[in-house]
């Protein structure tokens, strides 16, 4: 059985689309099972649309509830969404749920493309009210293409309420990163953090780090990444983001490359902007010494094992970005303070036991999760939730 220099056995790093063999699982209390669980020889199902250019990617059937984000592009790629999928189903796994991870992509802007959303909702209208599908907003989608679904999600609708110009539920997405952070660092008082891919979701990460006593000294879009000696004033920085200005990074600091923010100096960086961008390259300049995902599939299966060899802890994305779901579950009144509370103590306490594993926290909170998905599932599906 091959293995990286830092003792992890390469084949428990395999992404969705590299299938695992057999192998112990972990058992609800924690301990190994030395009975190995089955995994299924199958792969995420793709449920093609009739009347819309697109298709949903559901991981799991016979699930409680199914619910994924909704991405719109000139072109989606099956691949990418059947990853996020995946690595939902484990985010509900490790808070023992019983609901499966999905993603839907719908193909087409302008010409051509019109009456793509109506489509959209007329089909997937049933599957809202019977739970077989729960969407969520993701790239290109707003809160009205999905609005005429909303009133048959199950889902507390405080989810979508906005404060301080943000929804709840990317709040709590900023919530449990911080949380993930300060688990991973041992708490984030007078921490310097850097954040990668600010503009997704990044002023939601980097108010709930500030919150909770983090330095905010770098940050990267698109158009390039910077660093300053000092803390960045994350609401002017937002704001210019938001702007149009064209020098927007260039009035905060010097600006680099957007890949040079993985050499920042810094004790955790933040990774959000794409699936796969913390790949080996990136790796090998990391000198922060935690990897916190602000966004899923950000991390590949060969830049976990490097970061493992250079004693960088990298926290699982399904558990880091898990914020939502505690108030996803939620049935009855519930408050936005409470529902941010939760957040925190769930990731808290989700992170806390995967950092005492001995192979790390990703696959700490991987074992996690598929013990729950073995009390559920006749079988458990190939493939972990990293980037490949």
């Amino acid at each position: 059985m091959n293995r990286t220099n830092s003792g992890i056995c390469l084949e428990q790093l395999r992404p969705l689309r590299m299938p695992l063999p057999k192998r112990p699982a972990f058992d609800t209390s924690g301990n190994w099972s030395r009975a190995p669980l089955p995994r299924k020889n199958a792969h995420v199902r793709i449920h093609k649309l009739s009347d819309a250019d697109g298709f949903i990617a559901i991981d799991l059937d016979n699930a409680d509830r199914t619910i994924g984000i909704v991405r719109r592009a000139k072109k989606v790629l099956q691949g990418g969404a059947k990853d996020l999928a995946r690595s939902l189903t484990y985010g509900f796994g490790v808070h023992e749920l019983k609901y499966s991870g999905a993603s839907a992509g719908l193909s087409g802007f302008g010409e051509g493309s019109e009456g793509l959303i109506e489509a959209f909702q007329t089909e997937v209208g049933p599957m809202v009210e019977s739970g077989a599908f729960l969407p969520d907003i993701g790239k290109g989608i707003s809160k009205a293409d999905l609005a005429p679904l909303l009133d048959d999600d199950p889902r507390p609708a405080l989810r979508l309420a906005e404060r301080n110009g943000l929804t709840l539920q990317d709040e709590l997405v900023g919530h449990s990163v911080a949380a993930a952070s300060a688990a991973a660092l041992g708490g984030l008082d007078g921490k310097r953090v850097s954040i990668e891919g600010f503009d997704v979701n990044g002023l939601a990460v980097a108010r709930a780090l500030v919150a909770s006593g983090a330095v905010i000294v770098g940050a990267s879009t698109a158009d390039g990444s910077i660093q300053s000696d000092d803390a960045l004033d994350i609401e002017a920085f937002a704001a210019a983001l938001v702007s149009g200005d064209e020098d927007a990074l260039a009035n905060f600091g010097d600006v680099n490359p957007a890949n040079r923010i993985f050499g920042h100096g810094v004790d955790a960086i933040t990774v959000a902007s794409k699936m796969g961008v913390c790949n080996h390259y990136a790796a090998e300049y990391v000198k922060a010494k935690a990897i916190v995902p602000a966004a899923g599939m950000v991390v590949t299966a060969k830049a976990l094992a490097m970061l493992r060899k250079a004693d960088v802890l990298v926290m699982p994305d399904f558990v880091s970005i898990g914020g939502p779901i505690p108030l996803w579950s939620h049935e009855g009144d519930i408050d936005a303070d409470t529902a941010v509370a939760a957040a925190v103590d769930t990731t808290t306490a989700i992170c806390t036991e995967a950092l005492a594993h001995e192979d790390g926290p990703l696959l700490g909170a991987c074992y996690k999760a598929e013990a729950f998905l073995g009390s559920w599932q006749d079988t458990l599906p190939f493939g972990r939730p990293l980037a490949p």
